[in-house]
């Protein structure tokens, strides 16, 4: 009769186990469980996935190994939530960010107190790590659409109001050159200097008005190869770049000029990302068919520049985000609107000290 009974418990504490592995495997968010010295004592495979790892690897580790891999002072943020824990018995909506290779993972982290009815022991914590990712990606194209708006509504009275100061300007100066033939090379020096930042303000205009009046592409059957070459040959690279193009003969149907505009600025800015020394990788493949079957293209441009800082990485598509001494940082996000336009996409992979690599896929007839 005893042995049944102590069976007959086992069975349901298997059953109990078994359940509750049921459900910490059955949900999307990380569940995790500390004791009082932050050991973890439970860790589902959604958490652990969080940081790339197997479960074995994170099982029974302390959980400060895992905050030290995340942003921002992540273990005196852990501290600041206990607090907030054994003071009100739970911490809501507390965020971690993790930067990874293929970019910036974002967590929501809930929390709450054990309480052990037997010892009263104070120091179990359960947190519910959620991933919110995407919703970050998505307030940040919401806040890029706003910028826009915003742009729109000013940039026709913006470049009304400056293009014709502009043009007076350069009328000037090149009425200053005629007369001036004879002057000596400090006077002629000034002059193309007048002249030279008059078409540069113009070409900063001019973007202006890109940006916000984007013309729809006018799509055509275009041999992808022939594009890169044909702009690379019109580029006149300085000696100093080495180019390697592993390029493949694909048809896609694509405004040619437009992507001519994509192709150019991001050569331009690895080119300068590099000091103009450096190996530039060129290449565009055939990839694999996506979910729904559709075949498609990846061009890849690589850089042997210093890369770019985390921080940055998430933000260089943004209107007026930019990390150069000149511009307005618009060259990016009409790269990212014209590569859309085409139903196409367009991301950066980056680590530091190696470079950058700007990669678009674009749908093959």
């Amino acid at each position: 009769m005893h042995n049944r009974i102590i069976k007959g418990e086992l069975e349901s504490a298997k059953r109990t186990i078994r359940f509750f592995e049921g459900i910490l495997r059955s949900t999307n968010n990380g569940i995790l469980v500390t004791d009082a010295t932050k050991n973890i004592i439970v860790a589902n495979e959604v958490f652990c996935a969080f940081f790339d790892e197997k479960w074995r690897n994170v099982i029974e580790t302390n959980l400060f190994v895992w905050l030290e891999q995340l942003d921002d002072n992540a273990p005196e943020q852990w501290a600041a939530l206990v607090d907030n824990v054994y003071h009100n018995g739970f911490c809501q909506e507390v965020n971690f960010q993790r930067t990874t290779p293929g970019g910036i993972k974002y967590f929501s982290v809930n929390a709450s107190l054990v309480e052990n009815p037997d010892t009263q022991e104070q120091g179990i914590i359960v947190s519910i790590w959620r991933n919110i990712t995407r919703q970050k990606q998505l307030e940040n194209e919401i806040l890029s659409s706003e910028r826009l708006a915003v742009l729109g509504k000013v940039s026709g009275s913006i470049a009304h109001e400056i293009k014709n100061p502009l043009g007076v300007i350069d009328s000037s100066a090149y009425y200053l050159e005629l007369k001036l033939k004879d002057a000596d090379d400090k006077i002629k020096t000034h002059i193309a200097r007048i002249k030279a930042q008059v078409k540069k303000a113009s070409g900063i205009i001019q973007n202006l008005v890109d940006v916000v009046k984007m013309k729809e592409p006018y799509k055509e059957a275009i041999n992808l190869r022939d594009v890169i070459e044909t702009l690379l040959t019109a580029m006149n690279l300085p000696q100093t770049i080495t180019v390697i193009k592993n390029i493949s003969d694909t048809i896609i149907k694509a405004d040619k000029e437009q992507l001519e505009m994509v192709f150019n600025n991001i050569i331009v800015n690895a080119i300068q990302a590099m000091d103009n020394i450096g190996i530039l990788s060129i290449s565009a493949q055939e990839a694999e068919k996506d979910i729904s079957g559709n075949k498609y293209i990846e061009i890849r441009f690589h850089d042997t520049g210093p890369g770019i800082a985390p921080k940055n990485r998430e933000r260089i598509f943004e209107p007026l985000f930019s990390t150069k001494i000149t511009g307005i940082g618009f060259g990016l996000t009409i790269c990212k609107m014209i590569i859309e336009r085409h139903d196409g996409t367009i991301i950066v992979e980056s680590e530091k000290g190696k470079g950058a690599a700007f990669i678009i896929q674009l749908p093959i007839i």
